[in-house]
């Protein structure tokens, strides 16, 4: 009997053992999702800043992963750890990434881990000593996970528990995408994403970012609209071509042979953002330049980063603001055979040829440039043994490559079209290097403050030195050349530069004046005479027009629109429209106003969406009138 009794009392002890830590497991499994959403925003620093309703929201896509991954797997003893894990490693990225240039990791840039990969090791990895708490915390985390968990038999069983967790995901996204975003009026400033991640918490903004990737057609949009739009220039286009080509033919005006476009990497003017004193002028020769010069202030659509959208303004001419936001051109919309300046000029006997000292898979190049006609594409494949300044292969170094590959073309009066962007002032600016001496810095109240900013602008001088080196050795070329330069963003320096040179901080500085932080210059050079001039500020999807027009080439329609719509609207950018006399337009007041230039802005937005959005393209708009 008291056998019996104790057998009995051990089987129900070890079902209450059993019990318990199943229990125990559960809950563990439930408020994991909690602690990566705890750990996840300490390591990125934006714990305090999340407002609760988002930090519950980001909490329920954490889970959802959980418990997709308890569905594959059938267990918490590796849905916890795997999962746990990998929302640590976001974590540890988006804190180095925004570390490293003041913007969180976006939809695109996941879509370009090639090109992040590429330039990864030029930062500084230290960990912070949050980063090592958390760490810690995890590996306690998931070692108890080992001991209390829960695990599902059978195949049957497991089959069960993948279709009801899979279908629980799949029901929480399409409730989240169909009615949550908009009934909790959940937004992403794609322009300002930094704030808005932090309050959003990293994983709910990314969540959310994904409806960007999707562009509806603008209202009233269709082929017919398109083609009616050409034929209000084609005509003109082709009695105008006719009339450059004449006074070419005649020896009146000047088609130059080479035309080189560079796009200097971060290169910019920091006087734009505000007051600030240094020891020396660190653009002296590009400030002095003025014979055969047209300067201005080119806006372009980014700050800090995502390059080849403003590569992609330039060559194509279509708004980035009129793309989906967060996108990266490059990664979608650039398709074969797209009409760009490339298959302008190349039309027009040019060899079109691309250069850039990185390997060609930064920014998809080597496709997009193909697809755009390139001839050639030179990238870091032909800068061996060539000078480096930190990492990086040099501008001068750049620039002699390019006198090299035209000193051996074939035939010396044989038509060339250059595209070359540089890499030598990257991001990275910490680092000090043995190959790099600093001539620059800051001095007045803000000497030794801001040693990025001082490195940058060392690193600029030497941009303006190579520039000088280029001008000098064309000035001295029998072929007509024409020379055009433009950065292709600031740079990603201290924040509390930009605060302190504007004299207020970021955050609290309206649109219209946040336009400085987008501002680089251009210049356009020749080596034979052309009318000097200050074009002030110009918008990037305007410059290769001009750029045709001054070298008297034949335009396309698309180049005849751009033009026109350049002289009443010189900027349109995702912060707002400028109109000629510098008045401002939010884009809301842009788009509910009565303006007389409303309908060219809504041609425009067709005429983009047809471009590079829809597969139907009406390459009459886009090609040379014949």
């Amino acid at each position: 009997m008291d056998e019996k009794y104790e057998e009995r009392t051990g089987e129900y002890e070890e079902r209450e053992d059993h019990r318990l830590k199943h229990a125990g497991a559960i809950a563990l499994f439930l408020l994991s999702p909690v602690f990566s959403y705890v750990m996840f925003e300490f390591v990125t620093g934006n714990f305090v800043m999340v407002l609760p309703k988002n930090a519950v929201l980001n909490i329920v896509w954490m889970f959802a992963l959980y418990l997709l991954v308890f569905g594959i797997s059938g267990s918490t003893r590796i849905s916890v750890p795997v999962s746990s894990v990998i929302l640590y490693a976001i974590s540890l990225a988006e804190a180095f990434v925004v570390s490293f240039r003041s913007r969180p990791i976006m939809m695109g840039d996941v879509l370009a881990v090639k090109t992040a990969m590429t330039v990864a090791g030029s930062y500084d990895y230290t960990p912070t000593f949050m980063m090592i708490i958390c760490g810690v915390l995890l590996i306690i985390w998931n070692a108890l996970a080992q001991f209390v968990f829960v695990r599902v038999k059978g195949k049957k069983k497991r089959a069960a528990v993948f279709s009801v967790s899979a279908g629980a995901v799949a029901a929480f996204i399409a409730c989240f995408y169909n009615f949550m975003i908009s009934g909790l009026s959940l937004e992403v400033n794609l322009w300002d994403p930094t704030t808005s991640y932090a309050e959003n918490g990293y994983i709910l903004s990314s969540a959310i970012s994904i409806k960007y990737l999707v562009k509806k057609a603008p209202g009233g949009y269709s082929q017919a609209k398109i083609q009616e739009i050409c034929d209000k220039y084609v005509d003109s286009e082709k009695e105008r071509n006719g009339e450059t080509a004449a006074v070419v033919a005649s020896g009146d005006a000047v088609q130059p042979t080479n035309i080189i476009c560079i796009m200097n990497e971060s290169l910019s003017d920091l006087a734009v953002d505000g007051d600030f004193t240094t020891n020396i002028d660190y653009l002296p020769f590009l400030h002095s330049l003025t014979e055969n010069t047209v300067k201005g202030k080119l806006c372009m659509p980014v700050f800090g980063a995502m390059t080849s959208n403003s590569e992609f303004e330039f060559l194509i001419g279509d708004s980035m603001y009129l793309m989906p936001r967060g996108s990266v051109a490059y990664q979608f919309y650039v398709n074969p055979g797209v009409r760009s300046m490339v298959s302008t000029v190349r039309d027009q006997g040019y060899t079109p040829v691309a250069m850039h000292p990185y390997p060609a898979e930064n920014w998809n190049r080597r496709i997009c440039y193909n697809n755009m006609g390139f001839s050639d594409f030179m990238d870091i494949s032909a800068y061996e043994s060539r000078d480096e300044l930190r990492n990086y292969i040099s501008d001068l170094s750049d620039f002699k490559v390019i006198t090299e590959y035209i000193e051996q073309k074939a035939n010396p009066d044989d038509k060339l079209f250059l595209f070359n962007v540089t890499m030598q002032n990257h991001g990275g600016y910490t680092i000090p290097y043995a190959n790099f001496d600093q001539e620059v810095w800051l001095t007045g109240d803000m000497e030794g403050k801001y040693p990025e900013a001082d490195m940058y602008l060392s690193l600029v001088k030497k941009s303006d030195e190579a520039f000088e080196w280029l001008v000098n050795y064309f000035s001295q070329c029998d072929q007509p050349t024409m020379i055009v330069m433009f950065g292709d963003h600031q740079p990603g320096i201290e924040d509390e530069f930009f605060d302190e040179a504007m004299g207020v901080e970021s955050a609290k500085v309206p649109n219209e004046q946040k336009m400085v932080w987008y501002e680089t210059p251009f210049v356009i050079w020749t080596n034979y005479d052309q009318p000097s001039e200050d074009m002030g500020r110009l918008g990037a999807i305007y410059l290769s027009s001009y750029v045709l027009k001054r070298a008297n080439l034949s335009l396309t329609p698309y180049n005849e629109f751009l033009l026109q719509l350049s002289e009443k609207l010189p900027i349109i950018h995702h912060l707002g429209i400028w109109e000629s006399d510098g008045t401002y337009h939010s884009w809301e007041d842009a788009e509910s106003g009565d303006y007389d230039w409303k309908e060219q802005l809504v041609e425009y937005e067709n005429l983009v969406y047809n471009h590079s959005l829809d597969s139907k393209t009406v390459n009459e708009m886009f090609s040379i009138a014949k």
